[in-house]
């Protein structure tokens, strides 16, 4: 499971596992943000850490049962100053029995914050697990709910009801239970989801309307999709809940952007959020009958008549391909029907520019010319090495260290993106045990949908200090060594 990010939006991080054959903490981190539009309040974030229950040391309690206990500190810094925090003790519920413990527990606190940028910090430790040290995670937090139309985070949601009482999991009369991690198994086929909206009349106008639309696009190239959309015509209030749920049944296996767009009269955009998940559905398969509507001879893909060629085009679609069509394409290059691969190469280039697909790959062949002149590996084309994948991806990064020659360090890159669609100041971490091979294997990023490994550093600095164990660093910080700069880089980009 890839470890997601998203500024104001659903956050979704996780404690990486790094010793299956021992109790290591497994948690999953999210937060949300929301306002309170009221003169004498401020907003609020709320955290949602859930526990592994079968990766928690437990001990004989009190009522002759069995329990886990967790110390939590939760930091919003700025700077040096503490902001806001939380520090207290988590207890599981108890269990009879230990030899066959599964499942998860979840907790939710609220904090109260200004709007601004905020460094959150939180600790986990296993209370009755002395051999792990505290497990820390450190992530950007923005909360920005400006004096006009906005929306809050939107929440997923595992299920609701009315509340009768107030509880941790209450807000504005409903009872939400969120989910785990932003991950939807063919299992389930609704997204259901709750957000909150301010300031609407106070923009447009007692009694003016406006149209929330809500629709799927896909995270790779922001299509929509034109199955999964719907509108309504809401009256405009100071504040508004909206529970909803959408149909995902045929949503092929992806990754996703729930987007909420409210347009006013004059169909301007005024406000628009996103909710980043994720869908396994094995089942869906590309409709073949779709393919074979396209005439070849008619698009441009038709005058691509050899078989090898168009299959090495195919190959390089894959940085930029949903999971779906790469599934499709790799068992596609694998027979020897050009025209399907006509149709599909034709297909896939006018679902991202449909005015003129032909140009659109010739302008991302450009740029596949371009990695395979710099990333090209002893092994593989520059279009299927990390760096390339994310170039592909991404585009050209802004700023690039390159520290191939630290003293105790593998060599590796640090890729500074200052946006990245709608996310900011987003890094790439690259590292090689050899540059003879070219081979920079991506190690970590904070960007949404990528590799997130919180011990980054002790894997650069592995070859001089060891494993993980040999050294015992709970990899939130380099060893501190003489000529370490990997950190100072990564927050200080040159």
């Amino acid at each position: 499971m890839k470890k997601l990010f998203v500024i104001s939006l659903m956050v979704l991080l996780s404690t990486v596992m790094y010793a299956q054959q021992k109790k290591t903490l497994n948690s999953y981190i999210s937060y949300a943000t929301f306002n309170m539009p009221t003169d004498d309040a401020t907003p609020y974030v709320e955290t949602y850490i859930t526990f592994d229950k079968s990766n928690l040391v437990y001990v004989k309690n009190d009522k002759g049962q069995y329990s886990a206990a967790v110390n939590v500190t939760v930091l919003f810094k700025q700077g040096e100053s503490v902001k806001n925090f939380g520090k207290y003790s988590l207890s599981s519920p108890s269990v009879a029995d230990t030899t066959n413990i599964n499942g998860f527990f979840m907790d939710i606190q609220r904090y109260s914050l200004d709007n601004g940028t905020y460094t959150l910090e939180i600790i986990l430790e296993d209370v009755n697990n002395k051999k792990e040290k505290p497990v820390t995670v450190e992530d950007q937090l923005l909360i920005d709910f400006p004096d006009r139309f906005c929306f809050s985070s939107i929440l997923g949601l595992e299920s609701f009801t009315k509340a009768n009482t107030e509880s941790a999991t209450a807000k504005n009369g409903y009872d939400l239970i969120p989910m785990i991690m932003p991950f939807y198994p063919e299992t389930m086929n609704k997204l259901t989801f709750y957000v909150e909206i301010y300031n609407a009349k106070k923009q447009l106008g007692d009694g003016e309307k406006y149209l929330l639309n809500t629709y799927i696009s896909a995270f790779e190239n922001g299509t929509k999709l034109n199955n999964f959309y719907f509108t309504k015509r809401m009256n405009a209030k100071d504040i508004d809940v909206i529970i909803n749920s959408m149909d995902i049944k045929n949503l092929p296996t992806g990754n996703y952007y729930l987007i909420l767009e409210a347009r006013d009269r004059n169909n301007e955009i005024i406000g628009l959020n996103r909710y980043f998940f994720q869908r396994s559905n094995p089942d869906y398969q590309i409709d073949n009958s779709m393919l074979a509507t396209i005439n070849p001879d008619e698009v441009f893909s038709g005058k691509i008549d050899n078989l090898d060629t168009i299959r090495e085009y195919i190959r390089t679609l894959s940085p930029i391909s949903t999971l779906v069509e790469k599934d499709y394409a790799e068992e596609l290059i694998k027979t020897d029907d050009i025209k399907t691969m006509q149709q599909f190469f034709y297909t896939f280039w006018s679902s991202r520019d449909r005015i003129d697909p032909r140009q659109a790959w010739l302008d991302y062949y450009a740029q596949v010319l371009r990695v395979n002149a710099s990333f090209n590996t002893i092994n593989g084309k520059g279009y299927d090495s990390d760096r390339g994948i994310v170039f592909l991806k991404y585009g050209a990064p802004d700023r690039i260290v390159q520290s191939y020659n630290e003293p105790g360090a593998y060599p590796y890159e640090i890729w500074h993106y200052y946006t990245l669609g709608s996310q900011r100041n987003k890094k790439f971490v690259f590292m090689t045990r050899d540059m003879v091979t070219n081979d920079f294997k991506l190690i970590h990023s904070d960007a949404i949908g990528e590799l997130n490994n919180f011990r980054w550093t002790t894997e650069i600095y592995q070859r001089t200090y060891g494993t993980y164990d040999d050294y015992g660093v709970d990899g939130a910080a380099n060893p501190n060594s003489y000529g370490d700069k990997a950190k100072d880089y990564y927050d200080n980009p040159r």
